[in-house]
């Protein structure tokens, strides 16, 4: 099966949890950083990255083995952009310009993902004109639970339809304030643990996202007449969803109390990509990245 889309699932390594975005006493949050990472460490979490408002953090590793990834919140009128894997921070008054900040970023190596559009205003067409950011925040715990603006799926499914290629983030945003510390997270596979090998995984898109539930596996099959499709195993959910172009995809849902740990859906071209989601009973819910079909091998 030939195709240049690689599984997370298959790869060797280690999965690691982390928050990519949080706010500490060196901006508007109100624990300091060492008392924020003692938190996450207590939790499990393997890595973090702190990400103050246009201060930068420089990755370390911090007591009891915890790392923290180097990063910065940036922002101006109509956008807010998280950025990682960074050595400095730009120049402030440039704030007016997106383009050129994702560019100055890309330009240091780092990773440059749009931050809570809907929370922000932002539309997709707006997003669309920002080239070189690696995504955005499918899930932000804070913005959903101040007002309900927290979820960014419409935005994400509207740029993959255009062709666009970027990966989806859940986050906490935690500011001590709104108790959303460790409700979004990311799951990293990663070849070491460190920031490095976490940069590079997160780059590649080999991660996926969650607010509890877990994804076990994702892995192209061929059925008997040689039809290619996507298969992913979970932790037990109650819907799972395939969202494609438009009206592409398809969800399963559970009988009455019964549950899911799998699913899996045909591909085909018209599709243009084709991501999943697995919710469970709760409503929490975990997101894949996209497979983009271009990069399949669709021929029986």
């Amino acid at each position: 099966m030939s195709t240049s889309w690689v599984s997370p699932f298959s790869l060797p390594g280690i999965w690691l949890k982390g928050n990519l975005h949080t706010h500490t006493t060196r901006s508007d949050g109100l624990y300091s950083p060492e008392k924020a990472m003692a938190w996450y460490n207590e939790q499990g979490y393997d890595f973090v990255a702190l990400t103050d408002h246009w201060v930068h953090a420089s990755g370390r590793t911090w007591e009891d083995g915890i790392l923290s990834i180097s990063g910065a919140e940036l922002h101006g009128r109509g956008y807010h952009m998280l950025t990682l894997g960074i050595t400095e921070v730009p120049d402030r008054t440039l704030e007016h310009d997106p383009i050129t900040l994702a560019r100055l970023i890309n330009e240091q190596g780092g990773l440059a993902y749009i931050a809570h559009p809907y929370w922000t205003g932002q539309t997709s067409a707006e997003i669309a004109t920002i080239p070189g950011i690696a995504g955005i925040e499918v899930y932000n715990a804070v913005c959903e639970a101040m007002v309900g603006l927290g979820h960014a799926r419409v935005h994400w499914d509207e740029l993959l339809a255009q062709g666009m290629r970027l990966y989806g983030l859940a986050v906490d945003d935690s500011h001590w304030r709104h108790d959303t510390q460790g409700i979004g997270y990311v799951m990293v596979r990663a070849e070491r643990a460190d920031e490095a090998s976490i940069l590079e995984a997160l780059r590649q898109g080999h991660f996926y996202s969650s607010t509890g539930p877990r994804i076990d596996d994702m892995r192209l099959v061929r059925d008997a007449d040689g039809r290619l499709s996507l298969r992913v195993r979970c932790s037990p959910c109650r819907h799972i969803t395939f969202y494609a172009c438009g009206p592409l995809g398809r969800r399963f849902t559970a009988p009455e109390g019964r549950s899911l740990d799998g699913a899996e859906y045909p591909l085909r071209e018209e599709q243009v990509y084709l991501r999943v989601e697995c919710q469970d009973d709760a409503g929490r819910t975990a997101w894949s990245n996209p497979i983009y079909i271009a990069d399949l091998d669709m021929a029986r």
